[in-house]
């Protein structure tokens, strides 16, 4: 289990990737991290590989959402991508709470704690949502959720 000074490294950390993020409304960043606090993959809010983030897609919500992957799941196919497991891992989340399809994601991959700053500020429907749908299935999915004062 990590100390909090740690939680709070790897939150910065997950804080400095989600600058990353070329998305000019939402700024999310994560970063996965193992028992001996080896960092196994990073992910962002963006496009998938090959696909054109021009400014055009990413103002135009319409254009935007189809394609956008969370910074979740980005950072779970990140870790497939190069052929590593994050059975019992840590996913540390910054920007926004976990939607509850990440969350699904989240879960399957193996993921055991997710460490979030609080989410007050969040917006009101992302706090919904997090309160209704994925920290609920966190819970009964055996996933310890860890909320941090930060900033």
């Amino acid at each position: 289990m990590m100390t909090e000074k740690w939680d709070l490294r790897f939150l910065r950390l997950a804080k400095e990737i989600s600058t990353w993020s070329k998305d000019p409304s939402s700024k999310i960043g994560v970063v996965i991290v193992n028992d001996d606090r080896r960092v196994l993959a990073t992910g962002y809010n963006g496009f998938p590989r090959g696909v054109e983030d021009t400014s055009e897609r990413l103002i135009d919500r319409e254009q935007k959402y189809p394609l956008i992957i969370h910074a979740e799941l980005n950072a779970l196919l990140n870790a497939l991508y190069s052929g590593v497991s994050v059975k019992d891992a840590t996913l540390y989340v910054y920007g926004l709470p976990v939607c509850s399809d990440c969350a699904k994601s989240v879960i399957q991959s193996g993921i055991k704690r997710v460490v979030l700053p609080q989410i007050e500020n969040a917006p009101e429907k992302w706090r919904t949502a997090w309160a209704n749908m994925s920290e609920p299935m966190f819970k009964e999915a055996g996933v310890a959720i860890q909320k941090v004062e930060f900033e």
